[in-house]
């Protein structure tokens, strides 16, 4: 186990696909309490990132720590300290969204009552209440998004990664689970979010973390980011993600 404190700390990672470098040694930390947004194009490491912190993905070279603990090295006890939902869900069909729930929050060794309430909170917020008992099979594909978000929060674990969590799911469901989410960083939580809906990350996240081509190109506070637009040199977050990565003098051209 390490001894930072942070509630997610990457240093010097580093994962290529044969000659494609997808993560350029990547390094970078997230404090208790912060929302973090992840940008960048398609193909800039951001999902390969996410893989490497959640344990699916082998790094090639660097270090990964939840909560303090070393993904590699203690790899059961990191994914308790962990909830993510990756852009493309695998789901266990064959259980009922309940059993589903209960099987996540019996790995992260909740107690009964513990269990019961989350899993109630969680329903109810995702509005499967009414389909506890039907199997994931017959879901349809928000509801199993909604279902893979509740399994994430199941337990409050301190680090949520969030990969396209919101895609297909309505305006009502997104500002429920908008409005949790918050809530989980209010207490304590941390949560890495990456969206291409850059209007949903401007007012919910209060730092931007942008990538390009597996490398970190920048690393932005809220509070500078409306200094920014404050000065007019930006319009909004996707103003300056054109202007980051490149793209506004090519949509000018």
């Amino acid at each position: 186990m390490t001894t930072t404190d942070s509630v997610l700390h990457i240093d010097q990672l580093t994962k290529s696909y044969r000659r494609l470098v997808a993560v350029d040694d990547l390094s970078l930390t997230i404090e208790a309490g912060e929302f973090v947004g992840l940008i960048g194009p398609n193909g800039a490491g951001k999902s390969t990132t996410m893989g490497c912190i959640a344990g699916t993905v082998a790094a090639d070279e660097g270090e990964v720590c939840i909560d303090g603990v070393e993904v590699t090295g203690e790899p059961v006890d990191a994914r308790r300290r962990l909830g993510f939902v990756p852009q493309h869900l695998t789901l266990l069909d064959y259980l009922t969204g309940l059993e589903y729930l209960q099987f996540v929050a019996d790995l992260r060794e909740l107690d009964e009552d513990r269990k019961a309430g989350d899993i109630d909170e969680l329903m109810a917020i995702t509005e499967l209440d009414d389909h506890r008992d039907t199997i994931i099979k017959e879901y349809s594909g928000g509801m199993i998004r909604k279902l893979a978000l509740a399994a994430a929060l199941v337990g409050s674990p301190r680090l949520l990664v969030l990969d396209e969590s919101f895609v297909g799911l309505d305006p009502e469901s997104t500002h429920r689970l908008r409005t949790r989410l918050e809530e989980h960083c209010d207490d304590g939580g941390a949560i890495l979010l990456s969206s291409h809906i850059l209007d949903m990350l401007e007012p919910l996240c209060d730092r931007f973390i942008f990538l390009n081509e597996g490398k970190l190109v920048r690393d932005l506070a809220s509070a500078e980011f409306d200094e920014m637009k404050d000065g007019g040199e930006v319009k909004n977050l996707t103003d300056l993600y054109l202007e980051i990565t490149g793209k506004k003098k090519t949509l000018k051209s």
